[in-house]
């Protein structure tokens, strides 16, 4: 199945919010972090990478399908 473009964006999206909940995590002011909730993010970002960086795109696909 083929994601339209709008889809690829909102995956980015979500891509980049989640690369700031890691960053957030993982540099807190108090210096401890949670590290297997970083691993999960860090884990769920490259997940949504591959997704991007593999999936079929439709460029035909109108905006409103």
């Amino acid at each position: 199945m083929s994601h339209s473009v709008e889809e690829v964006y909102t995956k980015s999206k979500v891509l980049h919010e989640k690369a700031i909940e890691l960053h957030r995590e993982r540099y807190r002011v108090q210096g401890t972090y949670d590290k297997p909730r970083c691993q999960f993010l860090l884990d769920d970002v490259r997940s949504l990478a591959r997704d991007i960086e593999r999936g079929l795109v439709d460029l035909d696909r109108d905006f409103s399908k």
